[in-house]
């Protein structure tokens, strides 16, 4: 038996549980979440930064077992076996989780002015750099004009953007 990690999809908000009871069953898992501002209350709410996702570590034996655990949808495959999901990976999320499995998300500076350049650090335009044009009223998400082959007006939320 050699364990691997994959990746699991739970039922619809039944992530907390399905990850409890992996853990209770002897499971490695990796379960990230976010501290997100909440509109009714002053504290922010902790949410998965992948809902519905969690990284469970099992040996191809087991995954009848996973597969069975009340509250999982599916296990992530292309083809019959299941999808294993790099240890780069897995450290890349570790790296960014603190003790509580929160995960720091870099707080954009509020000062940019449109013609700034930046550079894009998550999502599929990672890595990227491109012109800051304007804030969109959700202050979640900004708007940026990408030069690739020719320019591009693409809208991302703001912490995809690394400076």
């Amino acid at each position: 038996m050699d364990p691997k990690w994959y990746l699991v999809k739970t039922k619809p908000r039944n992530d907390n549980k399905v990850f409890t009871r992996l853990i209770e069953a002897g499971f490695e898992s990796l379960f990230p979440r976010i501290r997100k501002k909440s509109r009714r209350r002053e504290l922010p709410d902790v949410r998965p930064l992948f809902p519905s996702y969690l990284f469970v570590r099992f040996a191809l034996e087991q995954l009848r077992t996973i597969r069975y655990t009340r509250g999982v949808a599916k296990v992530i495959s292309f083809g019959p076996e299941p999808q294993e999901v790099g240890e780069d990976i897995i450290s890349a999320v570790r790296e960014r989780m603190d003790g509580e499995g929160i995960v720091a998300l870099v707080r954009p500076p509020a000062n940019w002015k449109p013609g700034d350049r930046i550079r894009i650090g998550e999502g599929p335009f990672a890595g990227l750099e491109a012109i800051f044009l304007e804030e969109l009223p959700d202050r979640d998400r900004v708007v940026l004009l990408l030069e690739a082959v020719s320019s591009f007006r693409i809208t991302i939320d703001k912490e995809q953007i690394e400076r």
